[in-house]
């Protein structure tokens, strides 16, 4: 970080922390950890986790199967490596893929296929050695029938053990789509023509299509042309410093125009999203700090309580394992950012991939989106007497979920990572669930290392008409969770 960068984040931080007293909490009392069950015993969820990239052989699935059953994930993206499965014209050979579906399965997690890409065997001139981002509608009739026949083959092989099949990968950027320049309407083109030849080795398959980033132009134009007509479903790909800046306007925009445009509702999906550990100078995000596995892992989080709260049927954090020198696009060889929960090589496993695994335990398929009143107060650390500003107090989240009938609130400070903020402490969170149980035993779970705190009971000040509030709590940059001991005892290990 340079001074210019030091300087800026200080000023910021001077001014949000203004008139706010840190302090150490008093009235937590540690009781417990966050225990995950593992995949296989947790009947379902919308959390996935991208194990891209096996078509470039970036990594070893084998050292990744158990860890990943462990962090209690349900699906995992999977790209099907058309370059890796037909290294003879007219033969196929799945024995590579097979092993990765069938390991994921075994252990409690559901693939998807994000299918893409082209092969070297029937193109020329490639950006790149496994044809990345080679699009098989510009290399002549042959190549594009060897896809057609490629994808009747994968279908019916994996025909039972795989459902969703996502086309391509993000059409409207140059460096996955190659060598013309992105096409709304040749991307239709794919999809028909893709579409058309799964669904004749499954036809109970699902098809889907996705785009880098959110809400566009290519989105609006591709949904008015039609696009809606031959999808199940809509991938986003919303890679952003603030996972939550402009998201929910973006979803319920993009949701809109599918209903539009089809006159039926297609579920939108967050296909890929992630942040890195660490992030290489001039990286697409910006960044001004080089990252840390702290940050990643709070980054994590966030992603995932933001894609809940809006009702996201499935979420996926990208990725599994780091990505290597050797990654490629198809503008050539690129500098990546290490976005994986385990390391590359060592494949050991980073803070978030801890992170995940406390997520996973807490919002399975019981945890769901509530709409009951739940907000955090700023007043007793930043009194309104003070002349000061008021947008931190705007800013406060606090996401409404219900487990087992329960109020359950994930509530945080949506600030930059990159500032690394201390928690501010002494807040209220206020908590009034219209049909749910009272919560009478509160417990707070800090999401990041996964301990339990028992706290005090909310009080209403005497009227028994206003909401619980519940006091001295902190406050940090990532999600804490707020629920009664009865919804989460089967997802806590008490202390001895």
């Amino acid at each position: 970080m340079n001074d210019k960068h030091k300087l800026a984040a200080a000023l910021l931080a001077f001014t949000f922390l203004l008139y706010i007293p840190l302090k150490a909490s008093d009235s937590l009392v540690e009781i417990g950890t966050v225990k995950n069950p593992g995949s296989k015993n947790i009947r379902g969820s919308s959390l996935g986790i991208g194990f891209e990239c096996l078509d470039r052989k970036i990594f070893d699935p084998e050292k990744t199967y158990d860890k990943l059953e462990k962090t209690g994930v349900k699906w995992a993206r999977c790209q099907t490596g058309w370059n890796r499965c037909e290294t003879q014209k007219g033969v196929y050979d799945f024995k590579w893929l097979d092993g990765v579906v069938d390991n994921l399965i075994s252990r409690g997690i559901r693939p998807w296929f994000n299918v893409g890409f082209g092969n070297p065997i029937y193109m020329e001139n490639l950006t790149n050695p496994a044809a990345v981002g080679h699009v098989p509608l510009y290399y002549g009739e042959e190549v594009k029938a060897a896809w057609g026949n490629f994808l009747r083959a994968l279908a019916e092989h994996f025909k039972g053990r795989v459902e969703y099949y996502e086309i391509w990968n993000e059409p409207n950027i140059v460096n996955f789509w190659r060598p013309a320049k992105p096409s709304v309407s040749e991307y239709m083109k794919l999809i028909r023509f893709s579409r058309e030849n799964i669904l004749k080795g499954d036809p109970g398959a699902k098809i889907g299509a996705c785009v880098s980033g959110g809400m566009s132009g290519y989105v609006e134009s591709f949904f008015n042309a039609g696009g809606g007509k031959f999808i199940d479903f809509f991938a986003v790909h919303p890679y952003q410093i603030l996972p939550e800046q402009n998201y929910a306007a973006m979803a319920g925009s993009i949701r809109a125009l599918m209903r539009e445009t089809s006159g039926r509702e297609i579920p939108l999906w967050q296909g890929e999203s992630g942040y890195g550990s660490y992030f290489p100078e001039g990286h697409f995000l910006k960044t001004w700090h080089r990252g840390s596995q702290k940050n990643q892992a709070k980054w994590l989080l966030r992603r995932f309580a933001t894609d809940l709260s809006l009702k996201i049927p499935l979420t996926s954090f990208f990725q599994c394992v780091d990505l290597t020198a050797a990654y490629q696009t198809g503008v050539g060889k690129q500098s990546p950012s290490l976005h994986g929960i385990l390391e590359n090589v060592t494949y050991r496993e980073k803070e978030a991939y801890y992170a995940l695994k406390n997520f996973c335990a807490v919002f399975d398929s019981d945890t769901k989106p509530s709409e009951y009143f739940a907000a955090a107060d700023l007043t007793p650390v930043r009194p309104r007497s003070e002349k000061i500003s008021r947008l931190p107090d705007m800013a406060a989240i606090a996401y409404a979920f219900e487990r087992n009938g329960y109020p359950l609130v994930a509530y945080y400070m949506p600030e930059d990572l990159q500032l690394e903020s201390a928690a501010i402490d002494g807040v209220k969170l206020s908590v009034l669930g219209g049909g749910l149980k009272r919560v009478e035993n509160p417990v707070l779970i800090d999401m990041l290392d996964g301990k339990v705190y028992k706290i005090a009971k909310g009080k209403t000040s005497g009227n028994p008409y206003a909401a619980p509030i519940f006091r001295n709590l902190p406050l940090k940059d990532y999600p804490l969770v707020l629920t009664d001991f009865e919804a989460v005892k089967d997802r806590i290990s008490l202390a001895r």
